[in-house]
């Protein structure tokens, strides 16, 4: 079982993807892309806007970011990562490498490494006190597809294997759009609630709109109960899901002691729709939780959870 503070982090991870920039196009490769090295300077801009420029090809990675650790190994440039963030522990090369830390990251440990770039998040002042010691930051938080598809050719274009991006792109969205074209045989949609932490079952927080959780729902074939909510992971009340009446209910929080019985349990929700039918499931919370290359996976068993009679 992991510790609950993991579940604060995913929660910190969700809502700062919910803000990020606007999705964009996703470079499409010349003829020479796959095979000609990166010329330089080479200059991308990251999800803050932020233009960053590169002299020479990058040796050394420090990530403190799950997903784009996962992006950068995913692309065959793993063996550049020299440290990471205690959160990063996909794929299994990842998790054995040096840490850095977890909640509290200090700027010296990170530089103690001599990376050439860091890869970072938003939360914390991490990235500010990094660049005002002149180290080269990028921050890569998408908040939907067309934005991980795009922080995925960009880190391509970094570590020089945008050929590897391009297919990781294409193989990704044949997966998540040959899954949208059966669920759209279905005969209804599910209404669904995501529930991310109910560690507060009075105030619980869900998957709102506006994110890649809500994208995945409605790839699947479902209908997201929260949709309607004032922000992208807010939290309701036991009172306003009972009324919402989901016929499933989606739990990314069981790796961390939730169950579908302690759910029943909770007052009042034995009137709700996924209760009675026994439609209370669990799913691997890193699928849904980080915008990088396995979003493809969650999608598919969003769909097996949601249509079990169409993705058997």
């Amino acid at each position: 079982m992991r510790s609950r503070p993991s579940v604060l982090f995913a929660i910190l991870l969700l809502a700062l993807t919910s803000c990020g920039s606007p999705p964009a196009a996703v470079p499409t490769p010349t003829p020479t892309e796959a095979t000609a090295a990166p010329r330089y300077p080479l200059v991308v801009t990251d999800d803050r806007g932020k233009q960053i420029t590169f002299t020479a090809p990058v040796q050394r990675i420090v990530s403190v970011a799950p997903s784009s650790t996962e992006i950068v190994f995913a692309l065959g440039a793993g063996d550049r990562v020299v440290a990471v963030d205690d959160f990063s522990d996909f794929p299994a090369e990842a998790k054995a490498l040096p840490k850095v830390g977890g909640f509290t990251t200090s700027a010296e440990k990170v530089v103690s490494f001599q990376p050439d770039l860091v890869l970072a998040i938003t939360t914390g002042n991490l990235a500010p006190a990094l660049e005002a010691q002149g180290q080269r930051v990028a921050i890569f938080e998408p908040t939907d597809f067309a934005g991980v598809y795009r922080d995925i050719a960009t880190i391509g274009q970094i570590v020089g294997r945008e050929s590897a991006a391009a297919d990781l792109v294409r193989r990704m969205r044949d997966r998540i759009g040959a899954v949208t074209e059966r669920a759209r045989t279905a005969t209804a949609r599910v209404r669904v609630l995501h529930e991310i932490d109910a560690s507060d079952p009075t105030k619980i927080y869900v998957a709102g709109p506006g994110n890649f959780i809500d994208a995945m729902i409605a790839a699947a074939g479902g209908t997201n109960v929260a949709a309607s909510a004032p922000s992208s992971y807010p939290q309701l009340s036991a009172e306003e899901i009972v009324r919402a009446d989901p016929e499933v209910i989606v739990l990314s929080d069981a790796a961390y002691g939730m169950t579908p019985e302690a759910v029943a349990a909770r007052p009042g929700w034995s009137a709700i729709d996924a209760v009675k039918k026994r439609r209370v499931v669990a799913i691997d919370p890193d699928l849904v939780s980080r915008p990088g290359p396995r979003l493809a996976d969650g999608v598919e068993q969003y769909a097996k959870l949601l249509h079990p009679e169409l993705f058997p």
